[in-house]
């Protein structure tokens, strides 16, 4: 009887540890969004001879983009995962005597995340070809141990820098836009 008096208490309070531990940490989901406009200029670019686009920017948990208890409570972060890598590229061919073709526009290439502090840390997600007819964003291919290595640059900085360095190929000029959206759930410690 004294074993399972003993067996519930030890239960109890490992329960009541982890509901403890789940009042005191809290997770928001959110949404990290950037774009940018691209021009190309006259010409017909092929797998072989591309138009090279390269941005540059951050992420940084503690700007406005992010909610206040994110950004105030970022020092207590307990962990980020990255749902998704969403890109949509949008535009059309400036050029009123041109048709629009089927196969438009398409960009592809890789983002690099990395460490502004040391840029040795880094990671890499694969941008497969992204058409300008899409609709819809496409979701990159975001493997497990790519997810894991962002999250460990998030929890080693609040702010990692990317890098896409993408290539267009079909006619031009075209106007465009890209747009990136990267979903993510970040849990933050309250005490």
């Amino acid at each position: 009887m004294k074993k399972l008096a003993f067996t519930i208490s030890i239960l109890f309070i490992f329960t009541s540890c982890e509901l403890v531990e789940e009042l005191l940490n809290t997770s928001y989901s959110t949404t990290f969004k950037e774009s940018f406009d691209v021009q190309i200029p006259a010409g017909d670019y092929t797998e072989d001879s591309p138009f090279l686009i390269l941005k540059e920017e951050d992420i940084d948990l503690t700007d406005d983009e992010f909610p206040q208890e994110v950004r105030t409570g970022v020092s207590e972060l307990l962990d980020i995962q990255f749902r998704s890598v969403l890109l949509l590229f949008e535009g059309q061919l400036t050029s009123e005597n041109e048709k629009l073709l089927e196969n438009q526009g398409v960009i592809s290439g890789t983002i690099l995340f990395s460490n502004p502090e040391d840029p040795t840390q880094n990671v890499e997600v694969v941008v497969p070809p992204v058409s300008s007819l899409n609709t819809e964003p496409v979701s990159l291919p975001l493997p497990d141990n790519v997810a894991n290595s962002i999250t460990q640059l998030f929890l080693e900085s609040p702010r990692i820098q990317f890098i896409m360095n993408l290539r267009y190929v079909g006619p031009a000029p075209f106007e465009g836009e890209v747009i990136m959206e990267i979903p993510m759930d970040i849990s933050i410690g309250l005490i």
